[in-house]
């Protein structure tokens, strides 16, 4: 698919809303409202743009185990943004990675 700012703004908030979830759920609360919320965005970038399900989940998944398995969130964040910009990078065939 090509390159928009739109599925990349898309998928900052899914990560965000990822990010959220696991701190709700290694803080002992149930992350519903995260987790009901991820659902909904999930649902909306699959139905608005040519991407895979089992990609999108995938980075979702792997941008919770990085805010699980970091103690600092400067150094998550530094390490979601690359994540990031290797999925744009798979994904989009005209995007060019600034990492």
């Amino acid at each position: 698919m090509e390159y928009s700012a739109e599925f990349d703004r898309e998928i900052e908030a899914i990560e965000e809303t990822a990010i959220r979830l696991a701190d709700a759920e290694s803080g002992q609360r149930t992350g519903d409202d995260e987790r009901n919320l991820l659902v909904a965005q999930l649902d909306h970038v699959l139905n608005t743009y040519p991407v895979s399900c089992d990609a999108v989940v995938r980075h979702i998944e792997e941008v919770k185990r990085i805010r699980r398995t970091r103690d600092h969130w400067s150094t998550a964040s530094k390490h979601v943004a690359t994540v990031h910009e290797a999925f744009l990078a798979d994904i989009c065939d005209d995007y060019r990675p600034t990492y």
